[in-house]
């Protein structure tokens, strides 16, 4: 197998074919009916899993859509300096994730996600209580560079790795679709949220006669608190967790053993049952584990599908970083920018259970490939129309039917294809393009903000939203372009993980208190 893209069959993007496989072993599914009657069977912690993304997703949204305005308006940070903080504190969610990667493999998801939780929580707490002042701006800025990237950076893979370990194979898509609903619903609650905090709490100014900011301290007063509530809950549901996996039922053996008159009732009820084990974490050392990921194939892929989506994924931190400012300034500060944001993921929320159920089946790459090609067209709507806001109001809507379409596959994949008891550094090492390149996504985003949109008295949104419009269409084309060899299935043997599982078999029998086998994948 030739490891690298650039052989000479990739120049050409070869024909797409109406089936691929996309190096994911096939997997027989349950009917639509049983598949949803199974999660009533799903162990407790995946309800509250879906429960804290829930609650930190209303948290997080809330902070991102409006650091920028509350950088410059509290702090009186510019455009740029605003945007380079909001930039770097998503960069640093990678750069500490390599390492909580391996933290993560290391102590299993109970841990990870309690200490994520209470690491969040802390962060929250300083935002809560800085003030302008000289060390009022160092405590912010250790909060935002320092404590919410590291906890961001436990919880997140953690959270997509408690999916995999609490669902069964032939389900999971399905799962992924309802999580990413969950998590679109927060970012729902989170936009009319910050409009009541911004406009009802704030008064009609935003800056008094006397050059002073109380108004929006106000309005960031009544933010913050709500932030750290819904943090204090995560905590105690994170009571909650088991180190648990759901056990992989065989439900075709089962039904064959069914005549056909106790076929139906038998789908369903083998479909409901799901039975735990305890889960035991690898004892591989952290470098072992990195290194034997680095030599997969499948990661390698999946890091550069991650480089050649990270254009469209900036669209996102462009609707956090540039539009708020943006609205403001062309079309005044009563304009509630928090619910129309919202519609992205309103469309998000209708559209991915519809398409999560009929397309279930569908290869997940060539559904990747679809979606990002709609989400790099949306843009338009706002370069030739940007001074209408129904022209947003259809951007945003069209981009968050894009985004049910690919985002669900496209972080499915992420553990899907990691080895079992790896998934943490996997995530960690194959998400580090996206976020790293969130540092300068911030930096243009004040760039942009600062030579094409200054102030209310000049705001051309045309060259300002036709340069993001460029840089998502290269998305699309470099897949594209690299179609065959993402598409490509592993030829070569499983790496030789021997020195992994001697570790592994040393622990284990050393350890005459587990009574329940290493549940590893081969």
């Amino acid at each position: 197998m030739t490891n690298s893209p650039l052989h000479n069959d990739a120049a050409v993007p070869p024909p797409i074919p109406s089936t691929m496989q996309s190096f994911a072993t096939p997997v027989q599914h349950l009917s639509r009916l049983s598949e949803l009657k199974s999660l009533g069977g799903s162990p407790i912690e995946l309800w509250v899993t879906f429960a804290i993304k829930f609650l930190d997703s209303l948290a997080n949204f809330s902070m991102h859509t409006i650091l920028v305005l509350y950088l410059t308006q509290e702090f009186a940070y510019s455009d740029v300096k605003a945007g380079s903080v909001y930039g770097g504190y998503g960069a640093l969610i990678t750069i500490y994730g390599i390492g909580t990667g391996l933290i993560i493999d290391r102590i299993g998801v109970v841990k990870s996600m309690s200490s994520g939780v209470i690491i969040s929580l802390a962060g929250r707490l300083i935002m809560l209580i800085v003030t302008a002042s000289t060390l009022g701006q160092v405590m912010l800025l250790i909060s935002l560079l320092i404590v919410i990237p590291l906890g961001n950076s436990l919880m997140f893979p953690t959270m997509m790795i408690a999916i995999r370990r609490y669902t069964e194979e032939k389900n999971r898509n399905f799962v992924y679709g309802l999580f990413y609903t969950i998590m679109n619903i927060a970012l729902i609650i989170s936009g009319p949220l910050i409009d009541l905090f911004r406009l009802l709490l704030s008064g009609d100014d935003n800056i008094l006669p006397d050059g002073s900011v109380e108004p929006a301290k106000l309005t960031y007063f009544a933010w913050t608190p709500y932030r750290v509530a819904c943090t204090v809950v995560e905590c105690i549901l994170c009571l909650f967790l088991r180190e648990i996996k759901v056990e992989e039922v065989d439900a075709t053996a089962a039904l064959e053993r069914m005549n056909d008159d106790d076929a139906t009732s038998a789908a369903s009820t083998i479909a409901t049952q799901q039975r735990t084990s305890s889960f035991v974490v690898s004892k591989t050392p952290p470098l072992q584990s990195m290194k034997t990921t680095l030599k997969k194939g499948s990661f390698r892929r999946y890091m550069v599908l991650g480089i050649l989506l990270t254009n469209i994924k900036l669209i996102w931190r462009h609707l956090d970083a540039t539009l708020p400012k943006y609205m403001i300034r062309k079309f005044g500060a009563d304009i509630p920018f928090g619910s129309i944001i919202a519609l992205e993921p309103f469309s998000i929320m209708l559209s991915t259970p519809i398409i999560t159920f009929f397309a279930e089946n569908s290869e997940s790459l060539p559904m990747v490939l679809l979606g990002v090609s709609i989400a790099s067209l949306c843009p338009i709507f706002v370069v030739i129309f940007p001074s209408f806001i129904w022209a947003f109001c259809v951007f945003l809507v069209l981009f968050g039917l894009s985004e049910s379409i690919w985002s669900p596959r496209y972080y499915s994949l992420s553990v899907s294809w990691a080895k079992e008891g790896h998934e943490g550094i996997f995530a960690a090492l194959a998400f580090a393009p996206t976020f790293l390149a969130q540092l300068p996504a911030g930096a243009l985003s004040g760039f942009l903000l600062h030579t094409y949109c200054p102030n209310e008295n000049y705001c051309n949104g045309t060259p300002l939203w036709g340069i993001v419009f460029g840089m998502a269409l290269l998305s699309p084309l470099m897949m594209l372009v690299w179609w065959r060899w993402l598409s490509k299935e592993d030829d070569e043997n499983v790496h030789d993980d021997s020195n992994e599982v001697a570790y592994d078999n040393a622990n284990v029998n050393s350890d005459d208190s587990l009574d329940e086998p290493l549940l590893r994948t081969p």
